[in-house]
């Protein structure tokens, strides 16, 4: 965890929800962090993450009525290219825009900076990339954590379901499937979630909300959305009409931070009760989160 945040990231008492930290000093939302070892992360940790995070997007949806939407930054998809590769004809996935609060995208690389990569002057690409990204809709979400969680580039971000993207039912899809065992319908049902994703809510208004002075941008026009790329340091100095953007859109999110060496979950709703309920479920299980 970053130096500036220690005073304001509090570790809450084993005994209720360690271990993660409670932030101080926050009005209108509540923000947590758990600590990472590294990205990605040993074993032991990623193991616990893998089992938490399931157990969370349940209660979730199950205490608030909210759904879940899963989104991978483009820069961490080199540590996992072959299976991106590999689900992207099934998943389908849409391309959207992480934005930290009012920054320009990154300049093009200048022809000087080109010629001197040429000639073998450092050069990096990333740092002329926008931060793109990825919406990749499974039904179950552990296979998306198991595939693509851990490497500094996942995030969760729940808002309440829209009527107008929910795909249509697939008329006797059960006797189908013992009518036709060989064909692949779950394959068709991400697709069809694929495609009627494309009418969903969040997409226009998250661009307004987050796409402010990038609208003459060559690719802001081919955007299906934008989501606000945080830090933890950004919920403490973001002046408050910022900060209640974040919160229009979406109820809840969380997202891998390798600057905050960790992870953190940010909420409209309460989450100490659903918090409590998982962690102390874990515990009498013997599941502890390691240091590594």
């Amino acid at each position: 965890m970053p130096q500036t945040q220690e005073s304001r990231l509090q570790p809450i008492p084993e005994r209720t929800l360690g271990p993660f930290s409670k932030a101080n000093g926050l009005s209108g939302f509540e923000l947590y962090w758990i600590p990472v070892a590294a990205f990605p992360p040993g074993a032991g940790q990623r193991a616990w993450l893998l089992d938490f995070f399931p157990r969370l997007h349940k209660k979730l949806i199950a205490d608030y009525g909210v759904r879940g939407e899963f989104f991978l930054q483009q820069k961490s998809i080199v540590a996992v290219e072959k299976r991106f590769s590999k689900l992207a004809t099934e998943l389908l996935p849409k391309l959207g825009l992480m934005r930290k609060p009012g920054a320009p995208l990154p300049p093009r690389p200048t022809m000087d900076q080109l010629k001197g990569a040429i000639h073998g002057e450092a050069f990096d690409i990333q740092d002329h990339m926008p931060d793109y990204c990825y919406w990749l809709r499974h039904p179950d979400l552990a296979t998306l954590l198991a595939e693509f969680f851990g490497f500094g580039g996942s995030a969760m971000y729940y808002m309440k379901p829209d009527p107008t993207a929910k795909p249509p039912d697939i008329p006797l899809l059960d006797e189908l499937r013992k009518l036709f065992p060989q064909m692949q319908f779950d394959k068709l049902e991400l697709v069809m979630n694929a495609a009627c994703a494309s009418k969903d809510k969040f997409l226009a208004d998250s661009k307004k909300l987050f796409g402010v002075g990038l609208e003459q941008e060559p690719s802001y026009a081919g955007l299906q959305y934008i989501l606000p790329l945080l830090s933890t340091d950004d919920f403490f100095t973001q002046p408050e009409a910022e900060s209640k953007k974040w919160f229009q859109v979406f109820d809840l999110f969380w997202r891998e931070s390798p600057a905050d060496h960790g992870i953190y979950i940010a909420s409209k709703p309460p989450l100490e009760e659903p918090l409590d309920h998982i962690l102390q479920s874990m515990k009498e299980e013997g599941k502890v989160y390691p240091k590594h």
